[in-house]
């Protein structure tokens, strides 16, 4: 599948259903008619879900491509290294050699990445927990792709923070607008504002609701992530089970429809992701004050699954920063 560069009329929204089970954010922003002055855009597939690389008019067609062969080129190295999908991937290998020592065994360049989910399992007492396939096995429940460390829900924000790199080397001093998305991992790269939604989880049980439900603001170097359990699930006993795992049992996490959660440049995107997991298994309390401890600059909300009387609760801070909530908001204090 080549990549699409798009030219087009006025954009608002969602990427088709094929992919929508991996996009939790939509983006509320306009394509580049020809000769006109909206962005540039170029979507393609990797990591299992769809990249988009969206640009306003700051550089030519030519360096825009240039920009695209790098951030995909940086997307793909990460995917050969950390998938838990493809058994030749580095991960995959250091799995089935029975590794323990994992950021000592891992390429330097990805090292971050193993890093920052053992602090955020040890952060979290467990509750995001990259070894979670072994608590599986060992509940008798592991089956097929479950990897002996799975860095799922932090390697994609880990790309992205590492294809922002290569945009801002790239640019150097000069001014730029780039927004990243790699399956609803977002990061504003450069200056400039970029307008998000969060995506309604309701909206696949009455198709009548509108598609966002709350709309917020990332400025350069801001990231944002979001956890849901309204399209990738599991039926059991006849019942809808979110795929996240509470990390400390092994169990579906239920209760929570979904969590968003934006981080500034200094915390990156690969925390976002990461955050937004470690936050849909804790709820809204013990998640509030594991911010409030480990990372105070971080903004998040999360929406109960209650689709009959939908809310938002939000952390203070995210609270107060929210530019447009369509359901009540309360905060945590």
């Amino acid at each position: 599948m080549r990549p699409v560069f798009k030219k087009a009329a006025i954009y608002a929204a969602v990427i088709s259903a094929a992919i929508a089970a991996e996009i939790a954010i939509v983006r509320l922003c306009s394509d580049r008619e020809d000769g006109g002055d909206g962005p540039q855009v170029v979507r393609w597939p990797v990591m299992g879900t769809v990249a988009q690389m969206t640009s306003r008019k700051h550089v030519d067609e030519l360096e825009f491509g240039e920009l695209f062969m790098r951030v995909q080129a940086s997307y793909s190295r990460v995917e050969q290294l950390l998938s838990a999908w493809n058994p030749e991937s580095e991960l995959s290998r250091l799995s089935a050699a029975g590794c323990t020592n994992w950021t000592e065994a891992a390429s330097p360049e990805v090292r971050p990445c193993y890093e920052a989910a053992l602090r955020l399992a040890e952060e979290s007492d467990g509750a995001f927990n990259p070894r979670v396939g072994e608590k599986l096995r060992a509940l008798g429940m592991g089956r097929g792709r479950y990897s002996r460390f799975d860095l799922g829900a932090i390697a994609k924000g880990f790309a992205v923070d590492m294809a922002a790199e290569e945009v801002e080397r790239a640019m150097g001093g000069r001014y730029f607008s780039f927004l990243l998305d790699l399956g609803g991992n977002l990061r504003a790269v450069g200056a400039g504002e970029w307008r998000t939604g969060v995506r309604n989880p309701f909206r696949g049980v009455d198709a009548s609701q509108p598609e966002i439900c709350a709309v917020i603001t990332l400025v350069g170097g801001e990231s944002v992530a979001t956890s849901g359990n309204y399209e990738r699930f599991v039926e059991k006993d006849g019942k809808r089970l979110s795929h996240i795992l509470d990390g400390r049992t092994g169990e579906h996490v239920s209760g929570i429809a979904g969590v968003t959660v934006v981080t500034p440049r200094e915390y990156g995107a690969m925390l976002a992701d990461g955050l937004s997991t470690t936050l849909f298994v804790l709820g809204p309390e013990a998640g509030a004050a594991f911010l409030k401890r480990f990372y105070p600059l971080a903004r998040a909300l999360w929406i109960p699954d209650e689709p009959a009387s939908p809310r938002i609760i939000a952390t203070s801070n995210m609270a107060g920063w929210l530019e447009r909530a369509d359901w009540p908001v309360s905060s945590l204090r």
